[in-house]
């Protein structure tokens, strides 16, 4: 087995985006992945919930990357100069969740392609961040925690 190059990922990316806005499958997270590994002919160990190679590093993670997520919180909250401020949070895995990476930037926001979020099972990009950071903005203070787990994992295909 190999590791996919990034073109090939990106036909994973293509499979899910084709169905943005519909159910795939039986909606469930883990179908939108499972489906697409078996159009775009990438491996799938027998294992559940194993997606290929683990990547250990966040900073390694590439566009169609799977992140496996496990009791994951992400609580943001954002100052103003003006002492006034904002805060939300989601969750991912409860107790797990499987979502394709699509991007990512240095600070750790990612967008996923995913489904089965919030009883919504339609194919859907969110935007969440997968590390804790201290951002600034100009004269806004980003306070990003997280809590819970993930596992990235690289798809592979025979050679």
């Amino acid at each position: 087995m190999s590791d996919v190059t990034e073109q090939q990922a990106s036909r994973l990316i293509a499979f899910a985006t084709q169905r943005m806005g519909k159910v795939e499958g039986n909606g469930q997270c883990w179908t939108l992945v499972d489906n697409g590994f078996r159009s775009v002919g990438f491996h799938k160990p027998s294992a559940t919930y194993h997606w290929g190679r683990v990547v250990e590093q966040l900073s390694s993670a590439r566009p169609g990357d799977i992140f496996q997520f496990s009791n994951f919180r992400v609580a943001v909250r954002t100052e103003t100069a003006d002492g006034s401020w904002s805060e939300n949070s989601q969750t991912r895995g409860a107790p797990r969740h499987t979502a394709i990476l699509e991007s990512i930037d240095a600070n750790g926001l990612a967008t996923f392609l995913e489904s089965n979020v919030n009883d919504n099972f339609n194919v859907q990009r969110n935007r969440f961040h997968v590390r804790t950071a201290d951002l600034e903005e100009g004269s806004d203070r980003t306070t990003v925690r997280v809590s819970g787990s993930f596992t990235i994992y690289r798809p592979q295909i025979s050679q």
